[in-house]
């Protein structure tokens, strides 16, 4: 069939809908007996279901193979305590035992009951013979005197010579009766021990099952795979003499930042381009101090004038100097009724002046920055390492290369990127950075689904029961007008685990052998791996009757 012409259908089995299967995935299902065509199906962009035999036809297709019969243990046991098949039939044809008891006989009380009742026929036969020994040399004498004349004795004589004969006659029909049917019986009983009781059917491989069962849950069926480059951020702790610990990681949250998290991570940002911003000189300074300028207070006050020629060219070292200056004339101008809103703008001016003062020391001593991300590791950054080792996130360590692959995940894209977290480690404080920060490079990555063989192997099943099916006696007999001969077998037994994920609403049966049912317990954990190697039924199924044998 071609292809791109073939349909697809989804199924639903019990209470999951399974698919969508191709055509020739269904087909192979009907004929091994796992779909019925009661089942409904719906076409593939259709929302109409229907049962499977308005699409599928289903047929008798089963082959059966005839093997040599492998007899059970408890037939092995009968066997040793079954009558002789010649003693059992002389027990019947005598009529000393019924075909519902005679198999309680044991062989010596089988034995001695023939012998007793045997020596009762002969006896009793050797009287007849006797008996009729005497009749016929008293008919033969009789007939001297009284067979050649006609009358009442010649007619006499002649009847009871006819009751002779006619008695011999039935004798030997009913004997020619039973012989035929115990023929008769021993062609059904012979086809009865050659029955075979064959696996029961409708069962599918474990591994096939555990397949068209399985769960795909798209926050965990996902793998990220990249490389992470931390060069940039290596060669900017190397200007203060650091370096980079070992142990980097790869995070992937479940959802995006909350806002707390976030203004953590921002501030982290923050502090860490602060203390790795280049050592600030003389033509950094100026331009932050015009920054700060552009906020003096305006005044038509000759102080105002003062100040600002002060500011012209201002250098670093003379900054506190001129800090100072400016406190000064904000005091004097609060006591002056007419410069009092200006000495409160002058004070916010000061303040703004010290925080460059801050910034600057942070940008030209090893030790502020230093103190600045000690101070910031013991506050927010605390907070923030303890929300990411409670955000739940998944975690993998980055390999020496930075290579890494991060697996059940949901999936990754461009709009998710802020999903992704690196850690790194800066003289023993964790820094958490963005995937896009500008302090790790342009890394690679790819988000795809994970295989289905992987998924499978993650599935457990659990034993919640333990079934054993089957050991039925089943039956082939004769019935005459006189007679009923009969032959019992036992069918074999089968032994199932009943099986269910924690989520499961339905359950499946594997038939194991008799090693696997002793050795597993209810609540066990089964794998995979050892499922692929049994069938699996919707249900606990026996043997199929085998022709020629019956149950009551």
């Amino acid at each position: 069939m071609d292809s791109a012409r073939m349909r697809h259908f989804s199924i639903l089995i019990g209470n999951e809908t399974r698919g969508p299967l191709t055509e020739a995935e269904i087909m192979a299902m009907i004929a091994e007996g796992t779909l019925t065509a009661d089942m409904l199906c719906a076409p593939e962009g259709s929302p109409d279901w229907v049962p499977l035999s308005d699409h599928f036809k289903f047929g008798v297709t089963l082959k059966l193979r005839r093997t040599k019969a492998v007899s059970t243990e408890v037939e092995e046991e009968i066997a040793a305590t079954r009558l002789d098949p010649d003693t059992r039939r002389r027990l019947l044809l005598y009529s000393l035992a019924e075909p519902a008891n005679v198999d309680t006989f044991t062989q010596v009380q089988a034995m001695l009951a023939l012998a007793d009742h045997e020596k009762k026929i002969t006896s009793t036969q050797r009287l007849h013979r006797g008996v009729g020994y005497a009749a016929l040399i008293v008919m033969i004498g009789g007939g001297a005197l009284l067979g050649l004349s006609r009358g009442f004795g010649g007619d006499a004589l002649a009847f009871c010579g006819s009751l002779f004969v006619k008695e011999e006659l039935n004798a030997r029909t009913s004997l020619a009766i039973l012989r035929s049917e115990l023929s008769q019986f021993g062609e059904i009983k012979t086809r009865a021990e050659r029955a075979v009781f064959e696996k029961p059917l409708g069962g599918s491989p474990g591994f096939n099952v555990i397949a068209s069962r399985l769960n795909i849950n798209p926050h965990t069926s996902f793998s990220l795979r990249g490389q992470v480059d931390t060069a940039p951020l290596t060669r900017k702790i190397a200007g203060w003499g650091l370096k980079l610990d070992d142990d980097r990681r790869v995070y992937v949250l479940h959802e995006a930042p909350s806002a707390k998290a976030a203004e953590l991570l921002g501030a982290q940002a923050a502090v860490l381009d602060e203390v790795l911003s280049p050592t600030l000189e003389e033509a950094g300074f100026a331009q932050l101090f015009a920054e700060v300028m552009s906020t003096f207070p305006p005044a038509s006050f000759t102080e105002a004038g003062r100040l600002r020629k002060e500011a012209e060219g201002l250098r670093m070292s003379a900054l506190k100097i001129f800090i100072d200056r400016v406190d000064f004339h904000a005091q004097a101008a609060s006591s002056q009724s007419a410069q009092k809103a200006w000495s409160g703008q002058l004070f916010a001016f000061s303040e703004r002046l010290k925080a460059l003062q801050a910034k600057v020391y942070a940008l030209t001593s090893p030790v502020a920055r230093r103190k600045r991300w000690s101070e910031f590791n013991s506050g927010q950054g605390a907070e923030l390492a303890a929300w990411m080792l409670t955000s739940g996130a998944k975690e993998v360590r980055v390999n020496p290369d930075g290579t890494f692959v991060l697996s059940e995940i949901s999936g990754i894209n461009s709009d998710s990127l802020n999903l992704v977290i690196v850690s790194a480690r800066i003289a023993g404080d964790t820094v958490f950075l963005p995937w896009n920060s500008k302090h790790l490079g342009t890394s690679k990555w790819t988000s795809e689904p994970m295989a289905k063989a992987f998924l499978i192997d993650r599935e457990r099943y659990k034993v919640s029961d333990k079934v054993t099916v089957g050991g039925r006696t089943f039956y082939a007999n004769l019935q005459t007008a006189t007679h009923r001969f009969v032959y019992t077998r036992t069918s074999p037994q089968w032994r199932y685990l009943v099986l269910a994920r924690d989520t499961d609403k339905d359950q499946v049966f594997a038939l194991v052998d008799d090693k696997t049912y002793a050795a597993a317990s209810k609540g066990a954990t089964i794998t995979p791996a050892e499922l692929a190697k049994f069938n699996l039924y919707l249900r606990a199924e026996e043997s199929v009757r085998p022709d020629g044998l019956y149950v009551e």
